[in-house]
C-alpha cells in the first residue's frame, strides 16, 4: 500500500503521524508533501525567510525519519496558497509519479486559509492526476481520500488504533513543541488521543473523515 500525505506547512502532520507511522512499519510506502516550507512563522522574529524556510525544511526531513517516510516540499509560498490549478497540477504529477492508494490531507473548512487550499488543491489533483495529457502516465486507480475530522461537517468518521505507534507521534509532538516552546504538555496531548482511543475502544487513537469509507467485511 502507498499512502501520501498532503499538508501545508511542516508540524501539520502531528495529527496523522501515528497513522504514517503504522503504515511505515508495516511496510507499507508512505510520503509526506508540504505545499510550503513555512517560510511566515511568526515564532522566528525577524530571521529572513530564506533561514526560516531552511530550518524548517530540516525539521520536515528530521520528522519524516522519524515517521520512516519519504518526504517532498513543493515550491508555493507560505500564506500565499490559493488551492489553483499550478498547485493542484503539481501534487496532480507527484501523484502519478508515487501512485497513492490513499491521501491523508487537511479538512475543508479549517479556518487558516493555507488549510483550505491545500485540501482544494488535493481535490483537483485527485482529478487531474488520471488525465495523461496533464501528468504523462496517469494514476487511474482508485484512491481513498482522507482528512482531518470535524464534529460540523456530516461525513463518516475512520478510526486508526495508533497505539503500536503513540510513542512516534509523542516525538513527534514534543520535537515541536520543544522548539517552538508551544504551551501544551505532552500529557494533554496523551489526553486527547486517549480520548480518541475511548471512541474507538483502543488505547489511543487518530481520526479522519472521507466521503467514501472502505466496507466492512463483516459486521464490526
Amino acid at each position: 500500500m502507498k499512502v501520501l500525505a498532503v499538508f501545508a506547512h511542516p508540524d501539520d502532520e502531528i495529527g496523522a503521524a501515528g497513522t504514517l507511522a503504522l503504515h511505515a512499519r508495516r511496510g507499507d510506502r508512505v510520503m509526506l508533501v508540504w505545499m510550503t516550507r513555512g517560510e511566515l512563522a511568526s515564532q522566528f522574529g525577524e530571521m529572513p525567510e530564506p533561514e526560516v524556510a531552511q530550518v524548517r525544511e530540516e525539521h520536515g526531513a528530521h520528522v519524516a525519519r522519524l515517521l520512516g517516510a519519504e518526504y517532498r516540499f513543493l515550491p508555493f509560498r507560505d500564506a500565499l496558497l490559493t488551492g489553483g490549478r499550478e498547485e493542484a497540477l503539481a501534487l496532480a504529477r507527484l501523484m502519478a509519479e508515487f501512485r497513492p492508494d490513499a491521501v491523508i490531507t487537511w479538512d475543508p473548512l479549517d479556518v487558516h486559509p493555507d488549510h483550505r487550499a491545500t485540501h482544494e488543491a488535493v481535490l483537483s489533483a485527485l482529478k487531474f492526476c488520471r488525465i495523461p495529457k496533464l501528468v504523462g502516465e496517469a494514476h487511474r486507480a482508485p484512491v481513498r481520500l482522507y482528512h482531518y475530522p470535524r464534529k460540523d461537517l456530516a461525513r463518516p468518521w475512520v478510526y486508526v488504533d495508533t497505539t503500536a505507534t503513540q510513542e512516534v507521534a509523542e516525538a513527534v509532538f514534543a520535537f515541536y513543541r520543544d522548539f517552538y516552546r508551544w504551551p501544551v504538555s505532552l500529557e494533554e496531548f496523551r489526553a486527547r488521543r486517549r480520548l480518541l482511543g475511548r471512541e474507538a475502544g483502543v488505547p489511543f487513537a487518530e481520526a479522519f473523515q472521507t466521503d467514501s469509507p472502505p466496507a466492512w467485511p463483516h459486521l464490526p
